[in-house]
């Protein structure tokens, strides 16, 4: 008998810069990002252990399969309305994500979207802003880690790229 298929997805890859978090081997929530993202939640990622945030995911194997990480993160947040159906949506669409990464690959979460941390010259409307980088704030900020903070927790930052179609209250 075989063992049973490994599943791709992303854990905290090391306390660098920023981290809240102190778990270990946790999967990452996935994104809860709100219309606030200078406060964190539209640059870090969260444990679903713990639920405080860190910088940097590593992209793992786990006997953990999609599906039960979707259930372990609603659960953590406390949403008791999340249908099967949306589980399984979720899923699809992590399943989607991780197809650009390779296991031992480090991400970065930005507005939406992860990032391997050797992207260069990023350029993407996100779920609040348009970004225009030539290198991820997150990775910069190893040798300067106030520069993230400065650039990305800047709500100036994040009004002068807001995207038009927002309505900001």
């Amino acid at each position: 008998m075989s063992a049973p298929a490994k599943t791709k997805y992303f854990f905290k890859a090391n306390n660098d810069v920023l981290s809240f978090c102190a778990c270990e081997d946790e999967p990452a929530m996935s994104s809860g990002q709100l219309d606030c993202p200078w406060c964190g939640c539209g640059w870090m990622i969260g444990c679903t252990k713990c639920s405080k945030s860190f910088i940097f995911a590593e992209v793992r194997e786990t006997d953990l399969s999609l599906i039960d990480i979707a259930r372990r993160d609603a659960e953590r947040r406390g949403l008791t309305t999340v249908t099967e159906v949306e589980f399984v949506e979720w899923a699809e669409g992590m399943r989607e994500t991780l197809e650009n990464f390779a296991v031992g690959d480090v991400v970065v979460y930005l507005d939406g979207c992860y990032f391997s941390v050797d992207c260069t010259d990023i350029t993407f409307d996100g779920y609040y802003a348009r970004h225009d980088l030539p290198r991820l704030p997150h990775v910069d900020a190893l040798a300067d880690p106030p520069l993230l903070a400065r650039i990305l927790g800047d709500k100036q930052y994040w009004f002068d790229r807001e995207l038009p179609h927002r309505d900001r209250d």
